[in-house]
């Protein structure tokens, strides 16, 4: 079953599609067309200002148009998954265009760029799509490995380590936290949160070890910065949904800094989503969520 709230589940299989050279108009198969009409795609913006350093690096030559690359993401506002590929976007000095999708009508354009999941993020390079989340920051990394700064360190071990935490952060923080957002008996829902906050004592031991730094990849924004960014609104938001404090000052002052600090950044400012409004949005699609479960 799709998830309702996070709009792309963290852990489906790898998959990208390559098109053929254009031709005839594509048209939508059977089953897609037996599908409600769907509503066109929303252009919101294009990519937010990027911060001072990374206009440099434009400047510099480095942007989209000048490498001839045409980039696209389609995402929700509230997607944490949709967050992560927009920062990496941004911090590297990447230009885009951002459509906002509506996943009660989805576009023909996600139909098409991902067939089978039909799930969001998708990153559309030159007309091709890359789907997943994870997938698609490699992609970004590796593709323009010469463009802004270097997301993933130069080391191998510290890559892999990056690595490792960011499936930490998809196994032990977000699959939890929909456990305990979505849990039906009260069991479910303790067991979640339970699992959630070790998740969040973990990661606030691995700010403090060694010489405190200001972010997860030292000095500047890393991959795992990256990852972890989708979830901050969301952890923000889970007393009011979940009555259960994530960031607190006296037990995880690492992170609660590390939220604000990231949520601050010129890159990632634009792209935060206000928590009031995403936890409203939260129950409203809990309480349809249950309704349903109800009925059935």
């Amino acid at each position: 079953m799709a998830l309702p709230v996070l709009a792309s589940a963290p852990l489906n299989p790898v998959i990208g599609f390559r098109k053929s050279a254009p031709s005839a108009p594509v048209t939508r198969s059977a089953h897609l067309r037996s599908l409600p009409t769907p509503a066109p795609l929303q252009l919101v913006v294009g990519s937010p200002p990027l911060p001072p350093a990374l206009r440099l690096v434009t400047a510099a030559g480095t942007s989209t148009a000048q490498l001839g690359d045409e980039l696209k993401v389609l995402g929700t506002w509230r997607s944490p998954f949709a967050l992560r590929v927009r920062a990496a976007l941004n911090f590297k000095g990447l230009q885009y265009e951002y459509f906002e999708e509506n996943l009660e009508n989805k576009s023909d354009l996600l139909l098409e760029s991902n067939p089978f999941i039909k799930k969001l993020p998708v990153l559309i390079h030159n007309g091709v799509p890359i789907c997943e989340s994870l997938v698609i920051l490699e992609y970004i990394e590796e593709k323009f490995s010469d463009v802004g700064p270097s997301l993933l360190p130069a080391d191998p071990y510290e890559r892999a380590m990056a690595r490792l935490w960011a499936t930490y952060s998809e196994d032990k923080l977000i699959a939890p936290w929909l456990k305990m957002f979505r849990g039906i008996t009260d069991k479910e829902r303790a067991e979640g949160a339970r699992e959630t906050l070790e998740a969040v004592n973990a990661l606030e031991g691995l700010l403090s070890r060694g010489q405190p730094k200001p972010f997860f990849g030292g000095d500047d924004v890393g991959y795992v910065d990256v990852v972890l960014a989708g979830m901050i609104a969301w952890m923000q938001g889970t007393k009011a949904l979940c009555d259960v404090e994530l960031l607190d000052a006296a037990k995880t002052p690492l992170l609660v800094e590390w939220t604000e600090r990231f949520a601050r950044l010129d890159g990632a400012r634009a792209l935060m989503p206000d928590v009031g409004r995403l936890v409203e949005f939260a129950k409203m699609k809990r309480a349809k969520m249950m309704a349903a479960t109800q009925t059935n």
